[in-house]
């Protein structure tokens, strides 16, 4: 009997503390609220096309991320990053081609602010684009972060003809 009652101790402790960590977890990088806000900025010209949450822990030593994002030539679009998930910052930078290429040209830098956690860049011209996360070193044990990105697309009127 002593035997079944430990069991059930440990098996419900040891629920309480997977929960826990779970909930630590989803606490850090609440992917949906931060794409929430970011659907908000795009109203009432632009349409929600995708996103991409990225989630990194921090490390001794400066690590590189790139995302790549097609884009339809002729089109508008608008991309929005949430940096509120950033415990400390990280540099974003929008390029035209992959890394490694040597025609490869920084087409946009975002310069973070301290009031500010929601950015947005319009692309002149719509290409093939590459996002680059450079994430700074940390002395921090286990600190994690995370950026949300949205991209949108203008909507085109059609004017009627009368």
């Amino acid at each position: 009997m002593k035997k079944v009652k430990l069991t059930h101790i440990t098996l419900f402790l040891l629920i309480v503390f997977i929960s826990s960590v779970a909930f630590q977890i989803t606490e850090e990088c609440d992917a949906t609220t931060l794409k929430k806000e970011l659907k908000r900025e795009l109203r009432p010209d632009y349409k929600y096309d995708s996103s991409k949450t990225t989630r990194f822990t921090y490390k001794t030593k400066v690590q590189a991320k790139e995302i790549e994002v097609p884009l339809f030539m002729g089109e508008k679009y608008r991309f929005l990053f949430n940096t509120s998930g950033l415990p400390v910052g990280v540099k974003i930078e929008i390029y035209n081609k992959k890394l490694g290429h040597k025609k490869r040209k920084l087409l946009y830098t975002l310069e973070q602010k301290d009031d500010q956690h929601i950015y947005a860049f319009e692309p002149v011209k719509s290409r093939k684009m590459y996002i680059n996360y450079t994430i700074p070193e940390s002395s921090e044990v286990e600190l994690k972060g995370c950026i949300a990105f949205v991209l949108g697309y203008k909507l085109a009127v059609l004017k009627s003809l009368d």
